[in-house]
Order: structure tokens, then C-alpha cells, then sequence
């Protein structure tokens, strides 16, 4: 009987150990999984044709435990400083934080970093806020 009860638990502890070494080390390697960036990707189109004529293009990059969100608008914005405050006052740190910590439920990784960046119509950086779970 002992035996059977130390074969189980060597089983499970190799099974617990498979698992944890399936697991993604990082939200690159957990966003780059094809089913998962599949679905994002498709999460990105829906939005683009949602904000169609707002942005002339939208995306996401992702690098270790950095996850960025990219939009470009598709009309120069003249009044950038009046913009960049405006896009300050809607990305709040405890959205960010909301965001951040979704992102590590999906994922199951810790220490992560989101990124928000919004072009101008000619390419320059409009605004850029971040998050990062660590801070």
C-alpha cells in the first residue's frame, strides 16, 4: 500500500512539474502561441473596423514582458499638447493596473509591462504612458 501511495504522489509531482515547465516564461512566449495570437490578431482587426477613420492603422507589438499597443491616427492633430492631455487623463494608472493584471491572469506571468502608443497622422509620437506591475 505504501508503495502505491509513493508511485501516486511521484506521478503527480512529475505531472505538477510537466505543467510548470509548459507554462510560459514570458508574455512574448505566451502571446506568441498561434491560437493565442490568432485570437488577439482578430481582437485587433474587430477594433480596427470599429475605429475606422479615427486611426489610419492599429496594432500590438509584444517583447519579453512588455506588451504595446500602437495607434496611429488618420488625421494630423494640430493641438498635440491639448491631445497628449486628454489621452494622460483617459489612461489612468489604475486602468493601466486593471490592464496589467488582466494581462498576467491570461497569461500566468508576473512582473509584466504595458505600453500605450499613440502616433500623429505623420508618424510622430503623439503620447506614451506605461504600467508595469513591478513599480
Amino acid at each position: 500500500m505504501k508503495k502505491r501511495v509513493l508511485a501516486l504522489v511521484a506521478a503527480m509531482v512529475m505531472v505538477i512539474g510537466l505543467v510548470a515547465c509548459g507554462a510560459p516564461a514570458t508574455v512574448e512566449e505566451y502571446y506568441t502561441q498561434p491560437a493565442v495570437k490568432a485570437s488577439l490578431d482578430a481582437q485587433i482587426e474587430n477594433m480596427k473596423g470599429s475605429f475606422t477613420g479615427v486611426y489610419s492603422d492599429l496594432g500590438y507589438e509584444v517583447s519579453g514582458n512588455t506588451f504595446t499597443y500602437w495607434f496611429q491616427f488618420a488625421d494630423q492633430i494640430e493641438e498635440v499638447d491639448a491631445a497628449a492631455d486628454q489621452l494622460e487623463a483617459s489612461l489612468t494608472d489604475e486602468m493601466l493596473a486593471d490592464i496589467v493584471s488582466d494581462v498576467e491572469g491570461e497569461c500566468g506571468v508576473t512582473g509584466i509591462t504595458c505600453e500605450y502608443i499613440y502616433y500623429n497622422a505623420d508618424g510622430s509620437v503623439l503620447f506614451k504612458d506605461s504600467y508595469s506591475s513591478a513599480q
